[in-house]
């Protein structure tokens, strides 16, 4: 059966129609559904032809009340698609499941400017300390399908992790493929790197790989630094465990294939972002969209450690 809380009869390997989640052949998602972490949602949503304008105000407007200074609201933003100014990514970033459903319960007023609807649903992906009753509650909209990930490997900080760097953070959720029979060694060998990320870079909030719900061979791969300097020093060439361990993990990849995904960062433009951290050779092609958190398209307030704030 589906091992989401749907609990669905599907056969491994799966996709679930009510959940829209894969089985996982005996993985459970007990870790992410018991973790009072941080809750990452990101995703496209399409807005009606004729509201674009409306939408923008009362999204603005939203974001701007929901993530004051304790609210548990860290981050609510929005772009425009590049191609399609109808189309907006949007990222939530919240303290954990509930404070993410005080939010969400907000948002009710912004659901007459989506076009989705239950024949028709936009998609949204949720990384971090989801719950079953997030889940079961997210479930009755039948208008948006929300993708919960169980975490292969890797972690989400909870707020109380240490001291709260100063921002503005940066945001990957990218989509990569693995070589075929190499999904569980990709998954020890990344659990290896999160381990060393985790101990030894404090501004690396979050870093898991999870099984994408449409590709059998392929994971969303999230990445959330504190700022660009954590970044910068989740590749330290002069530390020689961290780069072994890395060359390790990233041979699982399928390098043939492009790197897929987006980028919320201070300055996108960074050529480093739109490359291989690990190795060049061979790179594989990369197909990341980027969007600059803080220009003036941007939907919501930059966010920063203020936010994260009690």
């Amino acid at each position: 059966s589906c091992l989401c809380v749907c609990a669905s009869p599907i056969s491994p390997g799966d996709v679930c129609s009510i959940c829209r989640m894969t089985s996982f052949d005996g993985r459970t998602l007990a870790s992410s559904a018991a973790s009072a972490v941080p809750l990452l949602v990101h995703g496209r949503r399409r807005v009606k032809e004729g509201l674009v304008d409306e939408f923008k105000e009362r999204f603005s407007s939203l974001a701007a009340s929901s993530t004051r200074p304790g609210s548990g609201i860290h981050a609510m933003f929005a772009f425009a698609d590049h191609d399609d100014p109808r189309v907006f990514w949007h990222v939530f970033w919240s303290a954990g499941a509930s404070s993410f459903a005080h939010d969400a319960s907000q948002q009710e007023s912004l659901a007459a400017y989506y076009e989705s609807s239950e024949q028709d649903p936009d998609a949204l992906d949720c990384y971090g300390g989801w719950t079953e009753g997030l889940a079961a509650e997210s479930a009755a909209n039948s208008s948006v399908t929300y993708r919960f990930h169980a975490p292969m490997a890797g972690f989400v900080k909870a707020d109380d992790a240490g001291l709260i760097p100063e921002g503005p953070p940066l945001f990957g959720f990218t989509k990569r493929y693995v070589k075929p029979g190499c999904m569980d060694d990709l998954a020890s060998s990344f659990q290896t790197v999160s381990d060393l990320w985790r101990a030894k870079v404090p501004g690396i909030l979050g870093a898991s790989v999870s099984r994408d719900p449409d590709h059998a061979d392929r994971v969303h791969d999230l990445r959330l630094f504190a700022n660009h300097d954590a970044y910068l020093k989740h590749t330290d060439k002069s530390d020689d465990a961290l780069t072994a361990a890395m060359g390790v993990w990233f041979a699982n990849y399928d390098t043939s294939r492009p790197f897929i995904g987006e980028i919320y960062a201070p300055d996108p433009n960074d050529e480093r972002l739109h490359k291989s951290s690990v190795t060049s050779s061979p790179a594989p092609p990369i197909g990341l969209t980027s969007f600059r958190l803080g220009a003036p398209e941007m939907l919501g307030p930059i966010p920063t450690g203020e936010q994260r704030k009690a």
